[in-house]
């Protein structure tokens, strides 16, 4: 964990046109970075550096539509 100087929603308006998704509350990804998706109840991503980040309920379905936008689906 890394300690940061501003609150997370301002990278969130700075980087979320670069990449980048805010999956929680108290998580901001890079999509390209993005190893593995475990869908279900507890939906999570899987990161290049092997960290768990779960997603949000209220996150899930704009996430999914966010990677469909992505991968072109």
């Amino acid at each position: 964990n890394q300690l940061i100087a501003r609150p997370l929603k301002e990278y969130d308006t700075m980087l979320s046109d670069k990449g980048f998704f805010r999956v929680h509350k108290s998580f901001l990804i890079n999509l390209n970075h993005i190893r593995k998706i475990i869908k279900g109840m507890g939906t999570a991503v899987v990161m290049t550096d092997k960290k768990n980040i779960p997603v949000s309920m209220r996150k899930k379905e704009e996430f999914f539509n966010s990677l469909k936008g992505i991968m072109n689906i």
